[in-house]
């Protein structure tokens, strides 16, 4: 259970880009290759547990996370519509705590030194 919540993070960026990745082909019949790399990358990211790789996928979904909410509110501000304003800052206030999860997870994250070999233990 606790290693389900340690990877809990990156599950929930893989569960959010396969969610636009759907959306996007079957609503624009668009295939969103960015959201794509993302998502794969950070599938990657369960199996290798790369600590910088880490940190930097950890930072790049805070940016991302930090300005969807600012979008959430501008939507708001110009729309009014209080059901996109409760859902995406729901959506996406669990992705930034996610993604701060991610960071802080890797930044406390022991490294050992064997022979040829980087892992990480938690």
């Amino acid at each position: 259970m606790k290693k389900l919540l340690g990877t809990f993070p990156e599950f929930y960026y893989i569960g959010l880009g396969a969610f636009t990745i759907i959306n996007d082909y079957y609503a624009n019949s668009y295939n969103n290759y960015v959201a794509l790399l993302i998502t794969w990358l950070v599938f990657l990211q369960i199996f290798y547990k790369h600590k910088v790789l880490g940190l930097v996928y950890g930072n790049m979904l805070t940016l991302f996370s930090v300005y969807m909410l600012i979008n959430v509110f501008e939507n708001y501000r110009e729309t009014g519509s209080v059901m996109h304003f409760v859902s995406g800052t729901v959506l996406f206030g669990i992705a930034f705590i996610a993604a701060i999860g991610m960071v802080y997870k890797y930044a406390v994250a022991e490294t050992k030194f064997n022979e040829n070999e980087l892992t990480i233990t938690y």
